[in-house]
């Protein structure tokens, strides 16, 4: 058995190394693999295509995450750097043969896995939070619309003033569409955002987009339909969760509130019956 105050003491010793690493890497940066590792250019463009397939698709998924590759360098020098401290420990702590194995496969899946994981992870929640944000942005697109303004005074005005409404992934991929419209045109920009963003619903915005330019329908009508589908498909689900709530519900009272009603009627019964003398 490994002794509390040892593996303590491991974990101080390896925390201390990582800090001590982290803080040269920060204060020496003029050396060559650390300004490799911290300093990379972070500008991340999809107009300019890769001809390596494998490393295009791995930066769309970086922008997808809302991560830059500098970033990601960090969270592998994190990963490897803690998959290697577990798996010292089998060489520091006497331990059996099972729990060696274990200690390696643990370090090496944290070495391997954890950096993409946690790239997926973040991919689904910026998603999310592009998406919750969408119907509020619509509308506001659809107000300034009406009243006479351009697409792209909308975009400037909204992401201008509605910093505290909206989140800073929808503003941030509004103003990058807006450079894109302007600089390479409509096709170009919308399939961009559909692909920077990951979002089933920016991809449909993005399509009826480039509909709307080819046949000349207004993008308010396209704003408005968008944004009716959108609160519906919000109420649909809000109505499927109250749907499947009461079965939740009678799922927690039979796993956790029933039985302590049944302890208390059978414990004392239980107890009268093993004691009736007292």
């Amino acid at each position: 058995m490994i002794g509390f105050a040892t593996l303590l003491l491991v974990l101080s010793i390896v925390f201390m190394g990582v800090g001590l690493f982290l803080l040269l890497a920060i204060k020496y940066k003029h050396y060559k693999l650390i300004h490799h590792i911290f300093n990379l250019d972070d500008s991340i463009s999809l107009i300019s295509k890769s001809e390596n397939r494998t490393k295009e698709k791995f930066k769309v998924k970086l922008t997808r995450a809302g991560l830059t590759q500098k970033a990601f360098n960090e969270i592998l020098l994190a990963s490897i750097l803690a998959g290697a401290s577990i798996i010292s420990l089998v060489f520091i702590l006497n331990m059996d043969q099972l729990f060696n194995i274990l200690f390696v496969i643990i370090g090496l899946g944290i070495m391997g896995v954890a950096p993409f994981l946690y790239i997926d992870e973040q991919m689904k929640a910026r998603i999310t939070r592009i998406e919750n944000d969408l119907a509020i942005f619509i509308d506001l697109l659809i107000i300034i619309l009406e009243g006479g303004g351009g697409l792209n005074n909308a975009i400037d005005k909204v992401t201008q003033d509605a910093t505290d409404v909206l989140g800073k992934d929808l503003i941030e991929e509004s103003k990058i569409f807006k450079y894109e419209f302007i600089t390479y045109g409509n096709e170009v920009a919308c399939t961009n955002l559909a692909t920077r963003t990951g979002s089933e619903a920016i991809a449909t915005i993005a399509g009826f987009m480039r509909l709307s330019e080819e046949t000349g329908i207004g993008v308010k009508s396209v704003f408005e339909n968008q944004a009716v589908e959108i609160k519906q498909e919000e109420m649909l689900n809000i109505e499927k969760k109250a749907a499947t709530m009461n079965i939740k519900i009678t799922f927690i009272m039979f796993l956790f509130i029933l039985p302590a009603i049944i302890a208390m009627m059978v414990f004392p019964m239980a107890a009268d019956a093993l004691m009736p003398g007292f």
